[in-house]
């Protein structure tokens, strides 16, 4: 049954977007190199749903439609670099998960944290995937950019996760749950960036509430559920891409456009089970064809 769900997906046509739209789902994959699964805990060897819960990999399932040139999904996961993240972030790797379980073996944990060749393995676990995304990402707002179709088109970066209420342990028994529960979607732009000459944020709010009022129509919710900046205010990939006042390279790579930036937080609850993390197919869709929706209908969006 799955591998006949995943020959349909392999021959499903993709989406047709409009050309101004960009989605990176930089948590959307829980892989690790084999080379690091060695240095793992016995715990989280043999641990699937651990691995799974320390990732947003069902980000994935919900951008599998979407032309190939306007997404960007790491090869591994956050696990041994955080895209989301900036280089110099103490929490760029993590050394224990949400449950507090240690990740990484004693030894290898000391080659990162105290090792004389220290910056070596830093950089080392940055080139597996931390780099390789961003240069991906830099190329193809390029290339958006340059596309005549965009000539008059504020190009617009959707950088979407999830967030689960569930904490999972090595065993369902000792799951815990967040004290304050996430509503279904949390939107954010940075709003303490200044990204310009008395302007902050990676987007305008008008544009917030525009996403908003689309999601929540698409999704069939009340404004009550969906949140602007709060309890997230936007991670380093927004902060990066969506700010070319602080950043020559990407300056260079929009060529004078406009770039609207958003992190997206969908509540996993949605299309997984939490329980176990596997995604439910026919909510994966909904959720999938419905965040589509959205993004056709912000390419008609006007600076």
């Amino acid at each position: 049954m799955w591998l006949l769900q995943k020959v349909k997906t392999l021959f499903r046509p993709k989406a047709k977007l409009p050309s101004n739209i960009m989605v990176t789902a930089p948590h959307g994959s829980a892989r690790v190199p084999i080379r690091i699964f060695r240095h793992l805990t016995l715990l989280y060897q043999t641990s699937p749903r651990l691995l799974l819960n320390f990732s947003d990999y069902g980000t994935k399932y919900l951008i599998e439609d979407i032309p190939e040139n306007q997404k960007a999904i790491p090869a591994y996961g956050r696990l041994i670099s955080d895209p989301n993240r900036s280089s110099d972030a103490v929490d760029l790797v993590r050394f224990k998960d949400f449950g507090g379980n240690k990740i990484f073996r004693s030894k290898f944990e000391s080659r990162l944290k105290s090792s004389l060749f220290r910056f070596f393995w830093k950089q080392k676990l940055l080139n597996y995937s931390y780099k390789p995304f961003y240069k991906e990402v830099y190329q193809k707002i390029e290339a958006l950019a340059k596309n005549p179709l965009n000539r008059d088109k504020p190009i617009i970066m959707i950088d979407l996760h999830d967030v689960g209420n569930r904490v999972l342990g090595t065993r369902a028994v000792e799951d815990s749950y967040r004290t304050t529960p996430f509503p279904p979607v949390i939107i954010s732009n940075a709003p303490d960036l200044q990204t310009g000459e008395g302007f902050f944020g990676t987007a305008p709010l008008y544009f917030m509430k525009s996403f908003s009022e689309l999601i929540q129509a698409e999704l069939n919710l009340t404004p009550e559920d969906v949140k602007i900046n709060t309890p997230y205010q936007g991670g380093n990939i927004i902060r990066n891409f969506g700010n070319p006042h602080h950043n020559k390279k990407l300056r260079k790579a929009l060529q004078g456009k406009k770039i609207f930036a958003l992190q997206v937080e969908l509540n996993r609850g949605m299309y997984l089970n939490e329980t176990n993390q596997r995604p439910l197919p026919k909510k994966v869709r909904q959720t999938s064809q419905a965040l589509i929706r959205v993004l056709q209908k912000l390419g008609d969006f006007e600076i």
